[in-house]
């Protein structure tokens, strides 16, 4: 029982360290908790996110990938493992995960915003637009999304259907200094 209640200091302590921005203090920490309990997910996961931090992929994967062994229905487990993937270039694994997370948690937004990022990177961009409207479809209001779309139309030279949703965006949100920006942008061209 009182080697528990250590067990869940160690990796508490982990957590606010890592929450504090004192990565290193936190790694030490994870690593501690990982020499008692080897398979702890906690412990795999602030580790994961620490590697991400730090821009080591390649690791954070690893370490996403020994927590995914253990607990493969956790869908923010699930979105870091696609977001380190796709940084990697394996976006076949990105989407996998990705689509894992949301059929795990339907309204999960990010790992929805992801997949369609993943996709419109990666030249799939009907697949990539269809995922942005179903976001939309469910968030009307998401202006990050919005703002992705049109800065998709203007790539592709959609002038009107871009000005349009910024000026959606704005409706939304009249201070969003980049639509007021590009607006004034488009109209001055």
């Amino acid at each position: 029982m009182h080697e528990n209640n250590y067990k869940k200091i160690d990796l508490l302590e982990g957590s606010i360290l890592l929450q504090q921005g004192e990565l290193q203090k936190a790694r030490s920490s994870y690593q501690q908790t990982l020499q008692k309990e080897p398979e702890n997910i906690e412990a795999l996961y602030g580790l994961g996110i620490i590697s991400q931090y730090s821009e080591d992929y390649a690791k954070a994967k690893e370490y996403f990938e020994q927590a995914l062994r253990h607990e493969d229905v956790s869908s923010q487990l699930l979105n870091s493992f696609g977001i380190v993937s796709a940084y990697l270039g394996d976006t076949s694994s990105a989407i996998q995960a990705f689509e894992k997370a949301i059929s795990i948690e339907p309204d999960f937004l990010d790992a929805h915003k992801n997949l369609a990022d993943v996709y419109v990177e990666n030249g799939d961009f009907d697949k990539g637009i269809q995922t942005y409207q179903e976001i939309l479809r469910d968030h009307p209001g998401d202006v990050e999304t919005l703002i992705t779309i049109a800065e998709l139309y203007h790539e592709v030279g959609d002038i009107s259907s871009t000005k349009y949703v910024y000026e959606k965006v704005i409706k939304i949100d009249p201070e969003n200094t980049h639509a007021n920006d590009q607006l004034k942008h488009i109209e001055t061209a």
